[in-house]
């Protein structure tokens, strides 16, 4: 059951044209908003918004009407809402001048009151920035953070893909409604995450993927971590804003520098030039942090994922596959076998997604 605060905040957002700071206002006040006339309205939020208040005020029964129809609904979509005031509200998003009014949430929130660290990148990544987000995520969650991104495709999904691959925790921050999982593509990978981790979104069920909601989103993903990574990034793109949102939100800004002639290395390394911090390794974040792999202690999730979905021999030609380029030469020296042996083997991982062809060689993915 929806506390009255929250489905207060819930009739105001319905209404359009009425911003947050004005809405905080209305619910910060002693008075009761519901039986306020126009004069006491004005009297809080000032009359810039006049017209709002009355479209409210003449409009509160059918805006609650819908606030009991949205109620009714949340409980079947396994969807919950929680207000910026209530307890539950992720502890940095306090932080915010502009914080959320409501957040509705999907699987497991306890994650949200975690140490988290947002993966953040180029929808268009490389095959080397999918390599890095992928690889920075998993040791990242190994060492007890939990990983924030977006759900959208590239780097967002390598980072999430690590973290639901080796059963650790993450949180998509979503830029439309819980109902609805945008890109379509990433259904699955969004279903499996809700069984360590949450969906989190301030738009209500049924909101569309609009443009102009993505850079409100980022504000959140930004909000509720300690630092931000930024994997691949073009010199003009929406994850610069995300990056420029977590300095305005004091948060620790780190960059991979990428091949001069790349077009999507050039806002990592105007970042670093900014004053982010260059990053090569997973200590360069921890000691950043000043933390350890030890330092952060998450709940006992099991390491050993991988191992466990795949047979042998899969499992054990896999080992011998290092995240940077191995040859096949050097596969074959490993396993003590001939190159035409491992073929089948090969290819069988390569379909699985744990490993990726590089020249007469491999690099591992997962």
């Amino acid at each position: 059951m929806l506390t009255r605060n929250t489905q207060l905040l819930l009739a105001l957002s319905l209404l359009p044209k009425v911003g947050r700071q004005t809405i905080r206002k209305l619910l910060g006040t002693s008075e009761d908003v519901l039986q306020a006339d126009l004069c006491m309205l004005q009297s809080i939020t000032g009359t810039h918004n006049s017209d709002q208040l009355k479209n409210f005020l003449l409009c509160k029964g059918e805006l609650f009407d819908k606030v009991c129809t949205i109620t009714e609904t949340l409980p079947q979509r396994q969807i919950s809402c929680i207000n910026f005031t209530e307890a539950e509200s992720p502890p940095l998003l306090q932080q915010l001048a502009d914080k959320p009014l409501l957040l509705f949430y999907k699987g497991d929130h306890k994650v949200l009151s975690q140490p988290q660290i947002a993966i953040v990148g180029s929808r268009q990544a490389s095959s080397s920035g999918l390599r890095h987000a992928y690889r920075f995520s998993r040791e990242l969650s190994e060492s007890g953070l939990v990983i924030t991104s977006g759900l959208a495709r590239g780097v967002d999904g390598a980072a999430h893909s690590a973290a639901i691959d080796h059963n650790y925790p993450s949180v998509a921050v979503m830029g439309t409604g819980l109902d609805i999982v945008y890109p379509k593509a990433h259904r699955q990978m969004a279903t499996k995450l809700l069984k360590v981790g949450c969906w989190l979104s301030e738009y209500l069920p049924g909101s569309a993927p609009l443009g102009s909601n993505f850079p409100q989103r980022n504000r959140i993903i930004s909000g509720l971590c300690i630092g931000v990574l930024i994997v691949e990034a073009r010199a003009k793109s929406g994850t610069l804003i995300t990056a420029r949102m977590a300095i305005e939100q004091n948060r620790e800004v780190f960059a991979i520098p990428g091949p001069i002639e790349y077009p999507g290395s050039a806002g990592c390394h105007q970042l670093i030039d900014e004053g982010a911090k260059l990053v090569q390794s997973t200590d360069d974040i921890l000691s950043e942090l000043s933390l350890s792999s030890a330092a952060i202690s998450c709940c006992p999730q099991d390491s050993n994922v991988v191992e466990k979905n795949l047979a042998e021999p899969l499992y054990g030609l896999l080992s011998t596959i290092d995240y940077s380029h191995t040859s096949l030469l050097q596969i074959a020296a490993k396993n003590q076998t001939l190159i035409s042996s491992l073929s089948a083997l090969l290819v069988e991982l390569e379909l699985l997604g744990y490993i990726e062809s590089s020249g007469a060689g491999f690099i591992r993915f997962k």
